[in-house]
């Protein structure tokens, strides 16, 4: 069986399974399980959207939390923890703190899942059939084989949400010197559940462009970096560090909210640009690595073919000494061709959201903004 056998055959197998569906995550289950559900109680019978099931899940979420919260006696210890910073909203401040948690949660791991199937969707329609090799095929079929793993997701978010709840009821007690009690325990399971669960997601996306570095695509040959996959590919992979910057600008604008201190908010802007920046720099790398390939193969090939016509030693013949001098210039050409996907607009939108948590945190610290152009010279 030769190469090209092989990598068509891989191919097609991948394209055949992804279009017969059989690579579903755990979140995919859940929200095709939750939709049969609604459906039921509803007796519809056309599938809900899913913006509709995410809304239902969070009002759920919220109410199985409070009501638990509620029997229990645990507004108690929301009210003391409030109290103990120095907030007097109390049982308010408690009610929007969990119910801003919830909302946040459940739409990250949605979000998330949507992205991770829009990759898929990206792969199954346009970058199989560019792909050249069949270890990538084999990395890209180990990537999904990975990301549907429901069993290990489970796992990971189990695991991780026993050891932050543990964690987060020891805190409480030992700094605060409040008990969290059952009721309360109750709700932020759910919530730490949904934070492992999305850790294995954002994971499975830190994976995806690891993954990058070792692919092989077919892109244009004489200026790679200007192929339709790479900046289509660029978009999706930008879609997330848009995501991140939008999350940090809501956890600084909350953070705002509830803390007085300005310079806790200039160190929290600081720290959330980190994840930012990393998923800038995974992404641009594994985008460089692939267009540094496909540029590769072109000298070579170029310098083959300047080789083989020099092997035959005919440089009195003045059509081999045009043919060779056309081969250096192309390859010249094409070694001059940018070695990455950055560009103006790829800056401009890594600008942009180093400037979302930033601008959240003048939100939220408003009033000082205003008292420093306020104030006279």
């Amino acid at each position: 069986m030769t190469t090209d056998t092989a990598l068509i055959e891989k191919r097609e197998e991948l394209k055949r399974r992804l279009a017969a569906g059989e690579y579903k995550t755990l979140v995919d289950v859940f929200l095709a399980w939750t939709n049969r559900v609604i459906q039921r109680i509803a007796r519809q019978t056309k599938p809900l959207p899913l913006w509709l099931i995410t809304i239902i899940l969070i009002l759920v979420l919220v109410l199985i939390t409070f009501g638990a919260i509620y029997i229990t006696g645990g507004l108690t210890s929301i009210r003391n923890i409030a109290e103990l910073f120095g907030y007097g909203l109390g049982y308010g401040l408690g009610v929007l703190s969990l119910s801003s948690i919830g909302v946040l949660s459940i739409s990250t791991v949605i979000i998330i899942n949507q992205f991770i199937g829009r990759i898929i969707v990206l792969w199954r329609d346009d970058i199989l059939d560019a792909t050249e090799s069949v270890p990538s095929l084999q990395a890209f079929e180990d990537w999904l084989e990975k990301v549907c793993n429901r069993r290990l997701h489970l796992l990971v978010a189990i695991f991780g949400c026993l050891f932050f709840v543990l964690v987060a009821a020891a805190l409480a007690s030992t700094l605060f010197g409040v008990f969290i009690s059952n009721g309360f325990t109750f709700g932020i399971i759910f919530v730490y559940l949904i934070g492992g669960a999305i850790f294995y997601q954002t994971t499975m996306v830190i994976l995806l462009t690891t993954m990058l570095r070792r692919y092989d695509l077919k892109l244009f040959v004489a200026d790679p970096a200007t192929s339709e996959l790479v900046s289509r590919l660029s978009g999706e992979l930008a879609f997330f560090v848009y995501f991140l910057a939008f999350s940090s600008a809501i956890f600084t604008l909350t953070n705002g909210a509830l803390s007085p201190s300005q310079a806790t908010g200039i160190v929290l802007v600081l720290f959330l640009w980190l994840p930012i920046i990393a998923m800038f720099v995974l992404n641009q790398t594994g985008l460089s690595s692939i267009i540094r390939r496909a540029k590769w193969k072109t000298l070579n090939e170029i310098q083959a073919k300047v080789e083989t016509l020099q092997e035959e030693e005919n440089f009195g013949n003045q059509e081999t000494m045009d043919a060779i001098k056309r081969l250096m210039d192309y390859h010249d050409r094409v070694k001059a061709t940018r070695d990455s996907a950055l560009d103006f607009r790829t800056y401009l939108s890594f600008i942009n959201s180093l400037l979302l948590p930033l601008l959240a945190f003048i939100l939220g610290n408003l009033d000082l903004v205003l008292n420093l152009f306020a104030r006279k010279p």
